[in-house]
């Protein structure tokens, strides 16, 4: 790290309702949120943490039901929605709660069946964001219109989607609260391009967020942050996204490496076992969500890579409906039992999405305390590998 961005103060990032009805702003003391990491490894006991370090904590939203009944036992007797619905209006609760009722934010995926009924709950329980992906989610701002202070965020991943997302909220009359990039080159999990554009590099961070920056400027939004997620992992990461546009970041790969994450499920030892061992993640040729996806290659991931030249689909039962896109008597597996094995520490048969630090030798992959790492991200790490935190 340069002296000059050791010594840049990080700025605090601004949310502001564009509800009508609403005045509502929150200010994070650093520009920093965590990914929605499903299903089930971000808790509320991460996202309170980041929350209460001075960032903004975000839970998963997204088939919390099956988790919870399998490994967890509560919900047992209840359907598949209504056990999603009440998993996580009670993590919302416990992450307001564990907050001081500070900020928390949902990440939920727009091509789940329920994602209507999972949004309005949500806003309903206080929630002060829904970020919502897999999907351009056309539909938000209606869902929640009863709930002027509950914020709204589209992710997008080319400057084509944040174009058509401002365009389709604006003629509601509800522009976005932010907009969340993600990198298709770096991130982990389900990737907003075909495995082709992955490929041949298009939609390159510099490029996406400048155009997305100017595209909310063109509209009178400069009051609406670009949230950039995809690759970050030090101070010096921070400031390059800021430097093209950016107001504030979003880190999943990181924050899992941390005490906090996973903690519902017994604290994902493996998961982070295998962030920590370097190895390159695979770039998945598509899920039952109908699109790629990154994750460390494991014996389930490597048979469904893009490099397999005949990809065979796995006979499963659909355990709880919950993809629109997934054709359950076609489907080539179940996405929902083998994110749910992540929990489990099942090596042979969980999904383990990933980004692209996760195969980087050269980056320091301690496992520290939530609170730990902020203050690392705040003043900067000239030397990860013996900083010590003041």
């Amino acid at each position: 790290m340069s002296l000059n961005n050791k010594l840049q103060k990080l700025p605090p990032l601004v949310f502001k309702s564009h509800h009508p009805r609403s005045n509502k702003v929150v200010t994070l003391e650093l520009p920093i949120i965590n990914g929605g990491m499903g299903v089930g490894v971000t808790g509320p006991t991460l996202a309170a943490a980041v929350t209460n370090a001075g960032g903004g904590g975000i839970l998963t939203g997204v088939a919390l039901g099956y988790p919870f009944q399998k490994i967890l036992k509560k919900y047992v007797g209840e359907k598949p929605y209504q056990a999603n619905k009440m998993a996580l209006n009670y993590w919302i609760h416990d992450a307001k709660e564990k907050s001081n009722n500070r900020f928390v934010g949902v990440n939920l995926m727009v091509v789940v069946h329920d994602f209507k009924d999972l949004a309005y709950t949500s806003a309903k329980a206080g929630v002060d964001l829904i970020i919502a992906g897999a999907g351009l989610p056309m539909a938000l701002p209606d869902i929640v219109s009863d709930f002027p202070d509950t914020m709204i965020a589209p992710i997008i991943s080319s400057a084509k989607a944040a174009r058509v997302m401002v365009k389709k909220w604006l003629n509601k009359k509800r522009p976005p609260d932010a907009i969340i990039y993600e990198s298709v080159h770096h991130s982990g999990g389900h990737q907003g391009a075909v495995v082709k554009d992955i490929l041949s590099g298009k939609h390159q961070p510099e490029e996406v967020i400048g155009e997305t920056r100017k595209i909310l400027d063109d509209n009178d939004l400069s009051d609406v942050p670009v949230i950039a997620a995809g690759g970050v992992w030090f101070k010096d990461d921070i400031i390059k996204y800021m430097s093209w546009g950016a107001q504030g970041v979003q880190m999943a790969s990181r924050f899992l490496i941390t005490k906090e994450c996973g903690h519902e499920f017994g604290g994902i030892k493996l998961f982070k076992k295998l962030y920590k061992s370097n190895v390159v993640p695979t770039i998945l040729e598509h899920s039952p969500a109908g699109l790629p996806g990154r994750a460390v290659p494991t014996p389930f991931s490597s048979r469904f890579s893009y490099e397999n030249e005949k990809i065979i689909p796995e006979p499963h039962e659909c355990a709880a409906v919950c993809l629109s896109s997934c054709d359950k008597k076609n489907s080539i597996y179940c996405i929902l039992y083998h994110l749910t094995e992540t929990l489990r520490d099942n090596y042979e048969e969980g999904l383990f999405f990933a980004g692209t630090n996760v195969g980087r030798p050269d980056l320091d992959k301690t496992e520290l305390t939530v609170e730990e790492l902020m203050k690392r991200l705040a003043v900067g790490e000239s030397n990860p590998a013996i900083v010590q935190v003041v």
